[in-house]
């Protein structure tokens, strides 16, 4: 099970020294869509030249233009790129197609759409290696409103999403995101993802590498 860190919200020194101060823990490091709004693509590179021993992940978001705007993720150092489920099968295809020649990796972000279980058996079958959803862990631990897996507007219980995504899944990895820290990791672990994603519990703990250390060491 890996630890992936995700950065929204830090300026590149800041980043920098988060990650080093994590890095024992830590497997993944998202650059994530608001940084990559607010400081671009170059934050990419610096990430992986400081460490190129982890996976950069760019959560661009991709929805359209996939083959164009993945080149230029994988060209400045990323080793994954993130689609919207939302997205259409051409543009994961095109992403798809640009990350076998460069031997990069494609995920799936299947927040915010009707329909995510059926879309991530959909993406699987096309070859996307790993797929994201939500938590469902709001900032106190309740449930959060979405949208169910037949479109009509509901909740999910918090990790139902994992549940059925880990079922429906044959060879894709899963992973989850959302609201997740030390007071709920234990539950988040007995889920079973393949990939943990925590930001603020980390980056805005008193000590980031105790937090990072606490949190790995749950993931068994």
């Amino acid at each position: 099970m890996r630890l992936q860190l995700t950065l929204d919200a830090l300026r590149l020194e800041d980043c920098l020294d988060l990650i080093l101060d994590t890095r024992d823990y830590v497997d993944v490091v998202e650059v994530g869509y608001p940084l990559l709004v607010e400081e671009g693509l170059s934050m990419v590179r610096h990430v992986k030249h400081a460490f190129p021993d982890k996976v950069v992940l760019a959560d661009a978001k991709v929805f359209h233009s996939g083959g164009y705007v993945a080149r230029k993720c994988f060209d400045y150092g990323a080793d994954a790129v993130s689609v919207l489920g939302l997205a259409s099968d051409q543009t994961f295809d095109a992403v798809l197609r640009v990350a076998e020649v460069m031997g990069r990796c494609v995920v799936g972000d299947l927040a915010g759409m009707a329909g995510p279980l059926s879309r991530a058996v959909e993406l699987e079958a096309l070859g996307v290696g790993e797929l994201v959803v939500p938590s469902g862990l709001g900032a106190d631990g309740h449930e959060l409103s979405a949208v169910s897996d037949v479109g009509e507007a509901g909740t999910f219980a918090p990790l139902e999403l994992l549940r059925g995504l880990n079922e429906c899944l044959t060879s894709a990895q899963s992973a989850v995101v959302g609201h997740i820290g030390l007071d709920n990791i234990v539950q988040v672990v007995a889920a079973d993802p393949s990939c943990v994603l925590v930001g603020r519990a980390i980056a805005q703990a008193d000590d980031p590498r105790a937090a990072a250390a606490r949190l790995k060491a749950q993931m068994v």
